[in-house]
């Protein structure tokens, strides 16, 4: 029975919509980001964790989930078997992934697989980082008045 889609699968729609190749890996990166976490296959043993890599056009890619249920219906599990899953906080995995020296990303591999190359991961990791500092830099009191905007002006904050 196929399974309904998930906001991430409507964005990933919303991206093959978009006319700008470099725009629609922005689309699927930034769906990612939004995501607490990262899910890739493991194809390595316990205590030395690998990911799976697909063998694509370019090179390696990184195969890269939305959610553990994702895997599960590409690789069946055994009866009882946990299916060997590596989950990482999304704030960790940008960089996680850059290391692993892959020539870019297959996001959700399968009918809605979606591929990202390295270059289009590394510009949006650079922005992603830039925008999460700047935006940790103060905060913003909505619906001042004038004079407690100049008041909070003046005084730096």
């Amino acid at each position: 029975m196929p399974r309904l889609p998930d906001r991430f699968d409507l964005w990933v729609r919303r991206a093959r919509a978009c006319p700008d190749p470099a725009r629609q890996a922005d689309y699927v990166l930034g769906a990612l980001a939004a995501l607490d976490e990262w899910h890739f296959l493991n194809r390595g043993e316990e205590g030395r964790p690998s990911p799976a890599l697909a063998e694509l056009e370019g090179g390696p890619h990184l195969l890269v989930f939305s959610g553990p249920d994702r895997i599960e219906e590409l690789v069946a599990p055994a009866p009882g078997v946990p299916l060997p899953i590596i989950s990482i906080p999304t704030a960790k995995a940008f960089p996680w992934c850059l290391e692993q020296a892959a020539a870019g990303l297959l996001v959700n591999a399968g009918e809605d697989g979606f591929i990202v190359g390295e270059d289009r991961l590394h510009a949006f990791y650079r922005g992603w980082s830039r925008d999460r500092e700047q935006n940790s830099i103060g905060f913003w009191i909505p619906n001042l008045t004038t004079e407690e905007e100049d008041f909070w002006q003046e005084h730096g904050l």
